[in-house]
């Protein structure tokens, strides 16, 4: 006997597709039928899934830079604006269809059967030839700007990573202002003004930055966090995005990771012969802790990629818990720290132990129970290098006896402890006159490039003594003094006479 209800439901189907495709024709649209579309996650994706269902639409075609998508409601007057900004921030070019209700929520349904977005899109390239082309003749901070403010819309991202990886930049820094947003480089550790951009320009660049690392883009007055690559020329960059909203629109900066390039030798890093001697014996200690401290951006994770290259051997099996990885290093099991996930630097040391390690390199020390189980590790047959965030060599140990550290872990545990800042490094070709002549190598900066300034503190029994009676800061400073420490200041200063560097930049990174 007929099915009666399937029969009803096949003419309704078939009623309302009918009704849709004459629809279309009144609009001068094109039709489509999504109901049974073989869609591809890929192409499905395009769209982010908050617009799409927001807005009813969805894509379902993709040839080259050309997209299909269809809604069941072109009425609807903020989709084609959504569609716009979608296509600057994508660079596709979308072709709308209209679509019965029952296709969209069709279209609809496919988005939950797509797995959690990856934290990266396929990778953004930009060629060799495109920065030369642009760059290759542009010889300072002004020229370049210029050169950004003169491209089209659509090309602003790639000609800002074009600029900044020209430049050697470590951080692009996009700060919105009444009439647009200043855009900024970190270079050699300081800030530079690169170009004002206009509004236009700031809204396409912002779009994209948040479709490429995957960021809610109808989200504009909350925090977010994200990350993608892009490749230039045999460079693959990892893009740390943080965007927090500002008075005049969302604040944007961007760190550029390069997990491929070369990593710095210790003998690079320009180290006076004290403290080179310090870190040889301390790092020939089977166990023990190193801590190496300073400010973000001080150099303290290079330094201590430089002490695994010497560490890194056949017969030795390395961890490292890391957020985020900066460099990859062959022969080196390197663990990304996701707090998110619950996996922080003290779960991840705890099960880094498990898998029988002779050196573990903690990214740096933040609590109580990080800080004892990594001493704890160096008391029982472990190498373990980590970073602390203190101004100081001596005053690493007050820091980690407030953060709750018992003072008996200290005593037996500790092998040395390095504290270090980044003075710039005067250009070699104009010696330091910036602003004062167009220089090919530092672009009229003055300084091309930076070198550590370094004090290291072993644990002397005059130290023990002060560990165990917790005493105060200065009072570390003045044993740690006699017993022969050069400080970070007189190692800089030292460099000054050597004319690696200036007296201004010592000054600046290590007041006396």
């Amino acid at each position: 006997m007929p099915d009666l209800n399937k029969a009803l439901q096949i003419f309704s189907r078939e009623g309302e597709e009918k009704v849709t495709k004459t629809k279309a024709n009144n609009l001068n649209l094109p039709y489509v039928n999504l109901v049974g579309y073989a869609f591809t996650p890929d192409v499905l994706s395009i769209i982010p899934k908050e617009t799409a269902q927001e807005q009813k639409v969805v894509s379902f075609y993709k040839m080259n830079e050309q997209v299909k998508v269809a809604t069941s409601t072109p009425e609807n007057p903020v989709l084609i604006q959504k569609l716009k900004e979608l296509s600057s921030a994508t660079n596709f070019k979308f072709y709308l269809y209209l679509c019965s209700e029952t296709s969209m929520r069709y279209g609809l349904a496919q988005l939950e059967f797509i797995k959690a977005a990856p934290q990266t899109l396929s990778r953004h390239v930009i060629s060799d030839e495109y920065v030369k082309s642009n760059f290759g003749a542009a010889q300072d901070l002004k020229s370049i700007g210029r050169k950004i403010v003169d491209t089209e819309t659509s090309e602003v991202l790639d000609i800002v990573f074009a600029g900044a990886i020209h430049l050697d930049a470590s951080d692009i820094h996009i700060e919105p202002i009444e009439e647009g947003a200043r855009l900024r480089f970190r270079i050699d550790g300081m800030l530079q003004d690169i170009a004002n951009l206009p509004k236009e320009t700031f809204s396409a660049a912002i779009s994209r930055i948040k479709y490429l690392s995957k960021l809610k883009m109808n989200i504009a007055n909350e925090p977010q966090d994200g990350r993608f690559d892009i490749q230039i020329a045999s460079q693959n960059i990892d893009v740390r995005v943080s965007i927090i909203p500002g008075a005049y629109g969302e604040v944007t900066v961007m760190r550029l990771l390069n997990p491929s390039g070369a990593i710095i030798s210790l003998e690079q890093l320009g180290f006076n012969a004290r403290a080179m001697a310090d870190i040889e014996a301390a790092i020939k200690k089977p166990n023990g802790a190193i801590f190496n401290t300073g400010p973000t951006g001080s150099g303290k994770t290079t330094t201590l990629y430089g002490i695994l290259q010497k560490l890194n051997k056949p017969e030795v099996k390395i961890i490292t818990l890391e957020d985020p990885i900066e460099y990859r290093i062959e022969g080196i099991d390197q663990s990304q720290i996701n707090p998110d996930a619950g996996y922080d630097f003290a779960s991840g040391l705890k099960h880094a132990l498990r898998q029988d390690p002779d050196i573990v390199m903690v990214g740096e020390i933040r609590d109580k129970e990080t800080a004892e189980t990594a001493l704890q590790a160096s008391l029982t047959g472990h190498l373990v290098l980590t970073t602390l965030h203190t101004n100081s060599a001596p005053s690493s140990i007050p820091r980690l006896i407030d953060i709750g550290v018992r003072p008996f872990l200290l005593s037996g545990s500790i092998n040395l402890i390095i504290a270090q800042r980044l003075v710039r490094k005067a250009c070699p070709t104009c010696k330091g006159q910036a602003g004062n002549m167009t220089c090919p190598v530092c672009k009229g900066m003055g300084f091309k490039g930076r070198v550590a300034i370094i004090e290291t503190l072993k644990i002397t029994p005059k130290i023990d003594e002060l560990i165990a009676k917790k005493a105060t800061v200065s009072e570390f400073e003045k044993v740690a003094r006699e017993d022969g420490m050069i400080a970070m200041f007189e190692d800089g200063m030292e460099k000054v006479r050597q004319g690696i560097t200036t007296e201004e930049e010592v000054g600046r990174v290590a007041a006396a």
